[in-house]
Order: C-alpha cells, then sequence, then structure tokens
C-alpha cells in the first residue's frame, strides 16, 4: 500500500522494518531505555531494548506518528481489591456481605473530592452509623429502640397467644370486667400449646429468612449509612473462587439458581444456603436450642391453663435467677444498685400480683417456676455462644475488627466475624429448635387429638392469629439476640419486670385492689432507679466481642 522509499513515514510499517532501519541508521551506543518503558536495565543490550529503539531527539514527533500494534500495559482491574478479615486466606472473598463493597458498584458514594454535609452525609457517607455507634446520644438511642422493640413485640405475642391458646379460666373470670375480653375470649380456640409453639417456629424460621435476603437486597443503603453490619453475609465462609476473570460469574438459569440456593452454596440465613448444617457450629448451638424450646414450651404450657396474674406469679423469679447465673456462669459483679433496684422490682411486682382468692391449676405452677429457670438462663447462654461463634470465626492471631475500605466510609456497626456470628446464631438456633420439637409434638398426640376433635382449621381468623403471632414470635427471636449483644443478659431479664407491670392493669380492666396499684407505682419507680443504674455502670459504646 505504502512504497518502500517512503516507509519512515509510513506509520504502519511492520517492526521488521523498523528493526532494520534502526540497526542501519543509530549505533547501539545511543541506545537509551526510556523511564516511562517499565525496564529496569535502561542501557543493557537485551531482546526488550533493541525492539523498542527511542531517539530524545525526536521523540515527540515519533510518539504522535506512531500507533502501537500491541499494548503491554495492564490495565487495572475493574473492581477494587480488599482484604479479609474473617478469612485471610481466601484472595476472592470480595463480597461477603452481598453486592456493593467496591467503588465502582457504588453508586450512592461521591468522589473523594466531594464532600457531604447535612443528612447526606448520615445517609451516603457513614455518619449515621458513626453516630449511632461512636456517640453518647446515638447510643442511647440504638438500645432505647431495641428495648421498646423487645418490650411492645413480647405484649403483642402475649395477646397473641391468649387469643390463639384456650384458657379454661378466661371466660369465667375476665369477661365480666372489660368488653375486650370478650373479643379475645372468642369461640374459635386451639388448645394445643405444644402444637403452636411449633407453627410459630417454623413461621419465625420463614420471617428470619425473609429478612436475611432483605437486608442484601437493601445493602448498597446499608453499607452507605455506615451500617453494613446488618447485611446477611451472602456466601459460606471458605468459598473459592469461580472461573473466569475476578467480579464476574457465569450466568446461571432458573434451575441452577434453585440449586445455588437450596444447596450449601451461598444464601441462606448465614450464607451457607437454605439448608446449612454444619456440625461444628451444631455443636456450638445446641444448648442454646434446648433452653430455647424448653423456654417457650414451657411459657406457653403455663400461659394456656392460668390467668395472667397467677402466670406472672409463677415467673416472678426470673429476675433472681439472672442474677444467679450472671454471676456465676459469666463471673458478672452486680453494683448494690443493681442489687437493690432489681429485688425491689421483683418484691413490689409479687405485691401487685397477689390475690386473696383465685384458682390456680397446679400444672401452670410447676411448669411457670421452671420456664423461669430457663427464661433467666437463655440470654446468659445466648452471649456466651455469640462470643464462642465469634472466636471460631477469628483467625488464630489475628485482632477481630472493622472492614475499612479505602473505597467505602468509616463503619464502627462491628466487624464481619460478629455480623456472620449473629446471623449463624439466627439460623442454627431456629433450625435446631424446630427438629427438637418436631418430635415432642408428635410424642405429645396433640397431632392425633387435632385430627380428630378440631373443626376450626378452615377459619380464616384463626390463621390470620396464627401469622400474626409467627410476626410476633420473629421479632422477639430477632431481637432478644440484637439486645442481648448490645447490653447484657440481666437486661434482657429485666424486661420481663416492665412488661408484667403495664399488662396487668390493662387485662384486669384498670380495675385492681389498692394495694396492687400501689406495687405497681412501685414497681414502675423501680425500673427508673434500674435504668439509671445501668446508664452510670455501663460504658456508651461498648458492644459484646
Amino acid at each position: 500500500m505504502f512504497p518502500l522509499r517512503n516507509a519512515d513515514a509510513n506509520p504502519f510499517r511492520p517492526a521488521l522494518q523498523y528493526l532494520l532501519n534502526s540497526k542501519g541508521k543509530q549505533p547501539r551506543a545511543h541506545h537509551k531505555q526510556s523511564s516511562s518503558s517499565g525496564s529496569l536495565d535502561s542501557d543493557s543490550d537485551t531482546p526488550r531494548s533493541r525492539m523498542s529503539p527511542y531517539n530524545p531527539k525526536n521523540s515527540t514527533e515519533f510518539r504522535s506518528t506512531s500507533i502501537p500494534l500491541i499494548s503491554i500495559s495492564r490495565s487495572p482491574s475493574p473492581y477494587a481489591r480488599r482484604a479479609s478479615n474473617s478469612n485471610p486466606a481466601s484472595d476472592t472473598d470480595d463480597d461477603d456481605y452481598g453486592d456493593g463493597r467496591s467503588s465502582s458498584r457504588r453508586p450512592f458514594l461521591p468522589d473523594d473530592g466531594y464532600k457531604l454535609t447535612g443528612w447526606r452525609a448520615l445517609l451516603y457517607g457513614g455518619g449515621f452509623g458513626q453516630w449511632l455507634f461512636t456517640t453518647q446520644l446515638g447510643w442511647t438511642v440504638y438500645i432505647g429502640v431495641l428495648v421498646f422493640w423487645l418490650g411492645g413485640c413480647q405484649i403483642g405475642l402475649i395477646l397473641m397467644n391468649r387469643i390463639i391458646l384456650w384458657s379454661a379460666y378466661l371466660k369465667e373470670n375476665y369477661t365480666s370486667h372489660t368488653k375486650l375480653m370478650q373479643i379475645i375470649a372468642g369461640v374459635y380456640k386451639f388448645p394445643y400449646p405444644l402444637t403452636t409453639t411449633l407453627i410459630e417456629m417454623c413461621m419465625t424460621h420463614l420471617w428470619v429468612l425473609l429478612s436475611a435476603y432483605i437486608t442484601r437486597w437493601v445493602s448498597p443503603w446499608l453499607t452507605s449509612a455506615g451500617v453494613s453490619s446488618m447485611i446477611a453475609p451472602s456466601r459460606p465462609l471458605q468459598s473459592s473462587s469461580p472461573g473466569g476473570f475476578r467480579g464476574q460469574q457465569k450466568p446461571v438459569g432458573l434451575l441452577g439458581s434453585i440449586t445455588r440456593w437450596t444447596s450449601s452454596f451461598s444464601g441462606g440465613i448465614a450464607g451457607g444456603g437454605l439448608f446449612e448444617f454444619d456440625l461444628a457450629v451444631v455443636k456450638q448451638v445446641l444448648p442454646v436450642a434446648i433452653i430455647f424450646v424448653a423456654k417457650v414450651c414451657l411459657s406457653n404450657l403455663s400461659f394456656t391453663w392460668a390467668e395472667l396474674p397467677i402466670y406472672t406469679l409463677a415467673r416472678i423469679g426470673i429476675v433472681p435467677f439472672s442474677l444467679l447465673f450472671t454471676a456465676v456462669l459469666t463471673g458478672a459483679s452486680h453494683s448494690v444498685a443493681t442489687l437493690s433496684s432489681t429485688l425491689t422490682a421483683t418484691l413490689t411486682l409479687l405485691v401487685a400480683t397477689s390475690r386473696a382468692h383465685g384458682r390456680v391449676a397446679w400444672e401452670s405452677i410447676v411448669a411457670g417456676v421452671f420456664s423461669s429457670i430457663f427464661v433467666a438462663l437463655y440470654p446468659v447462654q445466648l452471649q456466651r455462644t455469640y462470643k464462642s461463634l465469634v472466636a471460631s470465626l477469628v483467625p488464630q492471631g489475628e485482632l477481630i475488627g472493622s472492614f475499612p475500605s479505602s473505597a467505602a466510609p468509616a463503619d464502627y456497626s462491628g466487624s464481619r466475624e460478629e455480623a456472620r456470628a449473629y446471623w449463624r446464631l439466627l439460623h442454627y438456633t431456629s433450625l435446631l429448635s424446630i427438629l427438637i420439637l418436631t418430635p415432642i409434638v408428635f410424642l405429645s398426640g396433640e397431632i392425633t387429638d387435632i385430627s380428630r376433635n378440631c373443626y376450626i382449621l378452615d377459619v380464616f381468623f384463626h390463621w390470620l392469629m396464627v401469622v400474626c403471632g409467627g410476626l410476633g414470635s420473629w421479632a422477639v427471636f430477632f431481637c432478644t439476640i440484637a439486645l442481648t449483644r448490645a447490653t447484657s443478659p440481666l437486661t434482657t431479664s429485666f424486661l420481663f419486670v416492665p412488661r408484667a407491670a403495664f399488662l396487668l392493669p390493662i387485662m384486669a380492666g384498670f380495675k385492681m385492689p389498692s394495694y396492687s396499684w400501689i406495687g405497681i407505682g412501685m414497681c414502675w419507680a423501680s425500673c427508673a432507679w434500674f435504668l439509671r443504674a445501668r446508664r452510670r455502670e455501663g460504658r456508651p459504646v461498648e458492644r459484646l466481642r
């Protein structure tokens, strides 16, 4: 196309002509390597130096006219790389918390030269997490939300279970006091507490699974707000890298997606699939699952056959048992203010629930007393199991910490190990509880009685209450672990006192003797005393590690 005599002016001439012309026109002594070529030996006689002749006099003209045929420069990866804290041996753990950790996949973060202010800094610059977990006001708001969430959901769950379960004393003792109880003591009753508990546990597991996927769907917003520890892990702890370039995965069809979802590959609640079942983790979580099943079953058995004052009276020892278990099992030392406030609240609640005349079933008293032991033991075992899970996730010799990234805002909500341990505790406790309770329900004979004597299984209102009870059970189950992790087992157990003090006047139609009202008032005063003592003793932004 171009004549040979004009080869010097041809920008598309072959590389061989470059070599021939360079040998004929320039001596080897004038060969110098450019500083931008990337070679370390600038004057060495290597094939690379011979293939890239360089004349400093006409370098500008050469670069403006030549077109490189092959680019040996390596383009950077389109995805930012970060180190893994929970699995440092794995070089491909780039997406442990869902999608959106690198800057190229974070559309909500600004460039480095722009600084967010105001409410945008809270939502998009990590300011919300920093305010929530590093300031006194933010930490107080966080604990207050957890306390009101857990207390309100426990009250709602008690009302739902009262509607679902049948009590022989309900109509006889409560209907004459208030018209509200006429609705609660309706026609359709389901007097099977173990079966009701199993149904609520199954619904709790489904709601926990849904909540895990919701956190992954909204992971860009949670990460931008600085609360990425709320995101459920989307991959197993030790995941192998798929074939292809980093950050790219082969597309899978519908069948492949279902297979991955139901297998131990990814997804689920804790990142190990829908049916994740690790024997090492099962051994750690099995004690807390047994305690949880005993707590829930005995509480529902006592609640089914007793009035609310008798049910509260049978479980009055929850707070003293919690003081004992936290001191013996965790080595916690309680101050004088904590001991005085908790014991005073328990005694005043005892005065408020005492009745001169009342019908008592011995089954409800025995079940209530034993359930109070497991209710007090459950937060203590939760804390111990959570710490053991976190310790098992941290490699030996490394310190637990958050996951800083140059592209991500500062995150003070917790580390990846803490988040994975939290979701693992949710998954395995829920799954093991269902596996433990299922044979107990069949051995109790309730399934046979339901198939023969229950004629309300086609009533919409009954299943609506069951669904509401499952939702309340999920809320209590989810928040109990969060509050225990953020505060202490004693604080979680102490919520029994204000909850009972709130429910007693409502269930009695605000018609109680004067000594009961005095006991209720002193009980609320003791709760305020306990709150003040805990605020003085606890550090504002201390999380359980």
